[in-house]
C-alpha cells in the first residue's frame, strides 16, 4: 500500500509542477509506472495468501471445502510448473539487468535494474505461497481438517 501512496505523491507533484507552474518534469512519469508495476507483480503472492484470484465459480462455489481443497490440490502442480517457469527466465532476465547495472533509455536514464529484479522475487514469493497453500489443501484433503 506505501508504494501505492508514494506513487499517488510523486504523481500530484507532477501535475502541480506542471499545470501550476508550468515546469513538468521527466522523471514522474517513469517512476510512476516502475511503482505501479512493482506493487502490481508483488501483489500476485499476497492475493494468492488470502485466495482471492480470480476464478470462475459456477461450480467451485458449490463444492465443500474439502472437495475445493483436493481441487486446488490437484491444479497445483500445474501453476507450480507454470510459475516455476516464470521464476526461472525472470530471474535470467533480472540477473542480466543487474549485471550490466541497466539504465533506462530515456533522457533521465535511471537504473532499472532494482525494478527488474522485483519479478522474480515476486515469483519467488508466488511459488512459495503456493506451496504453503499446496500444504494446506492436502492437509484438509487426507484428514478432513485445517491446518492453522
Amino acid at each position: 500500500m506505501s508504494l501505492i501512496l508514494a506513487m499517488v505523491g510523486i504523481l500530484m507533484c507532477e501535475v502541480v509542477l506542471r499545470y501550476v507552474f508550468g515546469s513538468p518534469t521527466m522523471w514522474a512519469h517513469e517512476t510512476a509506472t516502475m511503482i505501479y508495476g512493482s506493487y502490481t507483480i508483488l501483489g500476485g503472492a499476497y492475493v494468492l495468501l488470502y485466495n482471492e484470484h480470480v476464478r470462475v465459480d459456477i461450480l467451485y462455489s458449490r463444492f465443500s471445502k474439502r472437495t475445493k481443497a483436493i481441487l486446488d490440490a490437484c491444479t497445483f502442480p500445474l501453476a507450480l510448473l507454470f510459475c516455476g517457469v516464470l521464476l526461472w527466465k525472470s530471474t535470467i532476465f533480472g540477473w542480466e539487468s543487474l549485471s550490466i547495472l541497466e539504465h533506462s533509455v530515456t533522457a533521465w536514464s535511471p537504473p532499472i535494474y532494482p525494478w527488474k529484479m522485483t519479478v522474480p522475487i515476486a515469483f519467488l514469493l508466488v511459488v512459495l505461497q503456493g506451496t504453503s497453500n499446496f500444504i494446506r489443501n492436502l492437509a484438509l484433503a487426507f484428514s478432513g481438517r485445517e491446518l492453522v
